[in-house]
Parts: structure tokens; C-alpha cells; sequence
């Protein structure tokens, strides 16, 4: 009889054994995905970072077109500068308010001067 008793003992001691080797066990792997999770997520190179450096590309490339259509329009304007005499003329008169020989410039100011 006494051998029965101990054999219990024996088994209740593999059993709660194994009970926490499995707790360890789980609890390491369920440890191993939060992190796992939280580096996909919030990590330098997870999913959040990669949104913001997705929605600052498509920032960037906006700025880059619109710096291209200005190029564009200003390479437009240096070649008819550099080919076109009465685009020189009127840029002039315009802008810095020349005139001709024998010419006049009116200067209208607004209603309040």
C-alpha cells in the first residue's frame, strides 16, 4: 500500500511540472508575439512609420511636380527673353519702367492717394 502513495505523490509532481513548464512555455511564446507585434507596429521600421513615410513621399512628390511646372514656366520665360525682342520690351516697360525715346509714362495711383 505504501508504494501506491508514493506513486501518487510522484505523478502529482510530474503533473504539476509539467503544468509549469506549459505556463512557461506560453508564456514566453505570448511574450515573443506582443513584442513581436508591437516592433511591427510601432518599431523604426514598422507599419506606422512606414504610413508617414508613405504620406511624406506623396508630400514630396507634389512639391517636386509643382517645382517642375516653375522650372518649366521660367526656362519658358529665359528663352523668350533671350529670342524675343518685344518680350525684352515689354518686360522692360513693365517691370522696370522704362520707355522709349520721346516716350512718356503716366503713373496712375489709386483712389485713396
Amino acid at each position: 500500500m505504501g508504494g501506491g502513495s508514493g506513486g501518487d505523490a510522484l505523478w502529482r509532481q510530474i503533473r504539476a511540472e509539467r503544468k509549469r513548464r506549459d505556463y512557461v512555455f506560453w508564456t514566453v511564446i505570448v511574450l515573443c508575439l506582443a513584442y513581436l507585434a508591437m516592433s511591427l507596429l510601432f518599431g523604426d521600421m514598422g507599419y506606422l512609420k512606414l504610413r508617414t513615410l508613405e504620406a511624406r513621399g506623396r508630400a514630396l512628390k507634389g512639391q517636386v511636380a509643382a517645382i517642375k511646372q516653375e522650372n518649366a514656366r521660367i526656362e519658358t520665360a529665359i528663352e523668350r527673353f533671350g529670342s524675343d525682342k518685344f518680350y525684352q520690351e515689354k518686360r522692360a516697360r513693365d517691370e522696370l519702367g522704362m520707355a522709349k525715346k520721346n516716350e512718356y509714362i503716366f503713373i496712375f495711383n489709386g483712389p485713396d492717394q
